[in-house]
């Protein structure tokens, strides 16, 4: 990895802070020192600051002090956001099944697992250059050495959102450099250590603990806290969310290692599950990413709306539409709804999402009228296989384009997404999920049964869209999964909540396809339908596993050996699909 070095660390934060994301006037000195990230005696080893600043420095420090509640913003905000269309929509989120690609250009590059530099390695940079090397480490030093008390629930809130954003690095790529980073400080050398993922979920697991503890009332300093207020773009410095957001994170995290490490899966789980705080309570605790557009006019839009004012350039992929279709199967379908799925709506109780979230397929022009787009009701919601090359703009009237409104950007549930609407990382019903989860592997930490906490996932995800509470209900009385509880195997009891969970965590991609590597979980998935283009990489019939690292690490030569797109991750414990190429029912209790 070429090691940035930063002469103006916050500077850089501030100018692109100024000049591309719209915040408030900074409130800083112009003529204040430039930022010095130089420290002394630092070393590789745990996650605590163990090293002192120069007295440069740390001069340096506190004359960009005025600056920490902007970077802090900037950190928040852009998250798992930066440039999410081409470090994101186009392998993440097509890859957990959430989306098809509609454009005919992009079909061949990395949706269909040709590693596409130009795009993936934007993430890498977002990662360490943005978020860790410049506002990371400069958020947590301010915090640290400025004023330590005041600066208490700060310092740990960072943290929480470093492990955030960690835990979405290291599931991507698998072994990273976290090695000083973590402390806030840049590494000595260019060739960076890469971390084993093993060891680096550990890392995740100590800042959270770390962090829990630290936020905890009793152990917080009894001086005032420095607040964070608007410059939290998550939680606006509710410490008790981002307390309640840090277990349910561990929570998910304790489930991600679950058939690699049960004992360390169980530890981590009752951690979460026993600390004071508790889960998420309500949609009022979902973590997300609001667009600026909310409180700035003409600020940063949704991607999702931009990706359907792009005349459609990302539609319903086949897998969600299975799943729409397939979870409340009637008596006159003729798909099984286990190797064979049903494709017709009149088959089935169609669940009241898909008709919140798209459009049934219609032209593009039709759905960019003004005031209200108008759909053709003739049709039923199609969605497009991943590697269909017979896509574009005039293939709206054959697959179905997000249910978008691209003239107002007020909230309303008949037409979900807008430039303004808030894409959520995790929410309340997920968490209701990872809990139906923990009570069907260590029911002795869950007072709730599976079924109970799966039917509240369900209807934590319908109230979430404002769907009416008839046709939730008519839709979870008719679930076919809910059998699997009376009787089922703990394998089939499993298969409800993460179908379900896949469908609820819709739109994240970044957790979609984490979940569909863990858990081989929905059974809808596919692989690309004219093969895959990643040159032998990922075996034909087999579904990819990561991301490639970028191609400037290959001079590194610490970069770890023989990975690449079909390497399964630490926690990824077997394939999807049999060597045939075929779904196969998984293994995850082992």
């Amino acid at each position: 990895m070429k090691i940035k070095l930063y002469k103006s660390v916050a500077l850089c934060s501030l100018l692109a802070l100024a000049g591309c994301h719209d915040f408030e006037e900074l409130n800083t000195n112009p003529y204040a020192p430039i930022y010095d990230p130089t420290v002394e005696n630092v070393s590789a080893d745990g996650i605590d600051i163990d090293y002192t600043l120069t007295e440069n420095a740390l001069a340096s420090l506190k004359g960009m002090e005025g600056a920490i509640g902007s970077i802090f913003a900037n950190f928040s905000y852009e998250g798992p956001y930066n440039d999410y269309q081409v470090t994101t929509n186009l392998t993440h989120d097509v890859y957990a099944g959430y989306w098809g690609v509609n454009v005919g250009s992009f079909v061949n590059q990395a949706p269909t697992y040709s590693y596409t530099d130009g795009w993936s390695a934007n993430r890498w940079k977002h990662f360490y250059d943005d978020r860790s090397a410049s506002e990371y480490s400069q958020l947590i030093k301010t915090f640290y050495f400025c004023n330590k008390e005041y600066y208490h629930t700060a310092f740990y809130i960072t943290r929480i959102y470093y492990a955030f954003l960690l835990s979405m690095q290291t599931d991507t790529y698998g072994d990273i450099p976290v090695d000083y980073y973590v402390k806030g400080a840049m590494p000595p050398e260019e060739n960076v250590t890469y971390t084993p993922q093993k060891e680096v979920y550990g890392i995740i697991f100590q800042l959270l603990d770390q962090a829990t503890t630290n936020l905890r009332k009793a152990n917080v300093p009894a001086t005032s806290q420095y607040d964070l207020g608007d410059n939290d773009k998550c939680y606006k410095g509710d410490v008790d969310k981002w307390r309640r957001f840090a277990n349910t994170l561990r929570l998910r995290l304790a489930l991600r290692v679950s058939n690699v490490d049960p004992a360390l899966a169980q530890a981590q789980a009752k951690a979460a599950l026993e600390d004071e705080a508790g889960l998420m309570q309500s949609q009022d605790d979902n973590m997300k990413q609001t667009p600026k557009r909310q409180y700035i006019s003409g600020g940063n839009e949704n991607i999702y709306a931009l990706l359907f004012s792009w005349t459609g350039n990302a539609v319903l992929a086949k897998e969600m539409e299975w799943a729409y279709k397939n979870q409340t199967l009637k008596e006159t379908a003729t798909a099984d709804g286990k190797t064979s799925f049903n494709s017709n709506s009149a088959d089935c109780y169609l669940d009241p999402r898909c008709e919140i979230l798209w459009f049934r397929p219609t032209p593009f022009d039709s759905l960019t009228t003004n005031p209200l787009p108008t759909e053709n009701l003739k049709r039923d919601f199609n969605g497009v296989m991943n590697g269909e090359t017979n896509v574009g703009g005039s293939y709206l009237n054959v697959y179905s384009a997000n249910r978008c409104i691209l003239s107002s950007d007020a909230m309303n549930k008949d037409y979900w997404w807008n430039q303004a609407r808030e894409i959520v990382w995790m929410g309340y019903s997920e968490s209701l999920f990872l809990k139906a989860e923990a009570a069907l592997r260590w029911p002795s930490l869950v007072s709730e049964t599976a079924e109970s906490l799966y039917k509240a996932g369900v209807k934590a995800s319908m109230d979430y869209y404002g769907i009416d509470a008839d046709k939730a209900n008519e839709y979870i009385n008719h679930l076919s999964g809910v059998k699997a509880f009376t009787g089922g195997s703990k394998e089939e009891q499993l298969e409800q909540i993460i179908t379900q969970k896949w469908i609820a965590v819709f739109p994240n991609g970044n957790e979609g396809w984490a979940e569909v590597r863990r858990t081989d979980y929905p059974r809808y998935l596919l692989t690309p339908i004219n093969g895959n283009n990643s040159n032998g990489e990922v075996a034909s019939g087999k579904l990819i596993k990561r991301i490639n690292y970028p191609n400037s690490e290959a001079r590194n030569p610490k970069k770890p050996a023989g990975v690449n797109q079909g390497t399964r991750l630490w926690w990824d414990v077997a394939d999807t699909m049999n060597d045939s190429g075929e779904w196969h029912t998984p293994n995850n209790f082992r």
